[in-house]
């Protein structure tokens, strides 16, 4: 596994290792994206998972793979729904909900106001920015 050091400046007390520039590592692009070949499902097969067709009637053919397919994710799913949680799962989440009722949270106009120094010096200028503009519309 290789290290590499987002930190262009080395610290005095670590030490001295090669570092390798863009030019000397070359990896492929982990995460690009790769196009698929645009693949529509046949009539017969959407009619089959509507219940509409028997599953010999789809079989044949091309359509075969796309009826493994779906039987196999459909037997998967079935598998899943069956699946319970844990015992132990149940004590550890009622475990780590707090024992007391949160605080009910104050609406921001009983909050207290704070304002910055900074805040207050950009506030004034706006609001003397806005009746600049307000007196030369109104002339």
């Amino acid at each position: 596994m290789m290290h590499e050091d987002l930190n262009e400046k080395p610290q005095r007390n670590e030490p001295s290792r090669e570092r390798k520039s863009d030019e000397q590592v070359s990896r492929p692009v982990a995460d690009r994206e790769v196009s698929l070949k645009h693949r529509q499902t046949p009539a017969a097969v959407h009619a089959w998972l509507d219940g509409d067709l028997p599953e010999a009637a789809v079989r044949r053919g091309d359509t075969s793979r796309d009826v493994a397919f779906w039987s196999s994710l459909n037997k998967d799913m079935e598998s899943r729904r069956r699946m319970t949680t844990p015992a132990h799962m149940f004590d550890t989440i009622m475990a780590a909900l707090p024992q007391t009722a949160p605080m009910v949270i104050t609406p921001w106009w009983r909050r207290p106001f704070e304002m910055t120094p900074m805040v207050a010096v950009v506030a004034a200028a706006g609001l003397l920015a806005a009746g600049v503009v307000a007196a030369t519309v109104l002339r």
